[in-house]
């Protein structure tokens, strides 16, 4: 697949199953995620994988993170953010691993987190994968991104879901360039 016609494709897919990828697909995955922009090569990042049991205990750390936000949250809640990470095969939890800089502030880090993970699912894609980017409170609960192998002052940029496709794809949205781009001359 070239990049183009990956970058002009991809697409969120919610519905993921077995098979994910395998621990070759995986390396490649993140030998991807490892290219991307990074000013002053701090590789600020950090990924963890989350797969098989691990899917289970990260569930349950979720259900907890959920009690202690929202004490009075039923049964389903507790039961649906338990079940959460159980709806793909593979995860990659994408961490920021600030560096203090005089030159490279927090956000120009945080954003080469997000190009990483981006360039993640490209390559998920690439090798027939679908994905999908997944944030919410998790990633912002000091307790999850500890879970995670976090310090204070890291945070997780996106939960990356993988697996298999189930089901037909959302059409890919064909937006206007004429309404996000404008030259300055």
């Amino acid at each position: 697949m070239s990049v183009l016609l990956a970058l002009h494709g991809r697409n969120s897919h919610p519905r993921l199953v077995e098979p994910g990828p395998s621990d070759e697909q995986l390396a490649d995955i993140l030998r991807a995620a490892l290219r991307a922009p990074d000013h002053g090569r701090l590789r600020p990042w950090h990924f963890v994988v989350i797969s098989g049991d691990g899917r289970e205990r990260l569930g349950q750390v979720f259900e907890a993170s959920l009690a202690l936000s929202n004490p009075e949250a039923s049964d389903a809640e507790r039961t649906k953010a338990r079940q959460a990470p159980l709806r793909a095969p593979l995860i990659i939890a994408g961490l920021l691993k600030p560096k203090d800089h005089p030159k490279i502030p927090r956000v120009e880090q945080v954003a080469a987190v997000a190009s990483a993970l981006h360039g993640a699912l490209l390559a998920a894609e690439d090798l027939g994968f679908g994905g999908i980017w997944r944030t919410g409170q998790y990633a912002r609960d000091p307790q999850v991104i500890a879970e995670l192998g976090g310090e204070p002052g890291d945070e997780v940029i996106g939960f990356l879901y993988l697996g298999s496709r189930e089901g037909a794809s959302k059409p890919v949205v064909e937006l206007e360039l004429t309404d996000y781009v404008s030259h300055y001359r």
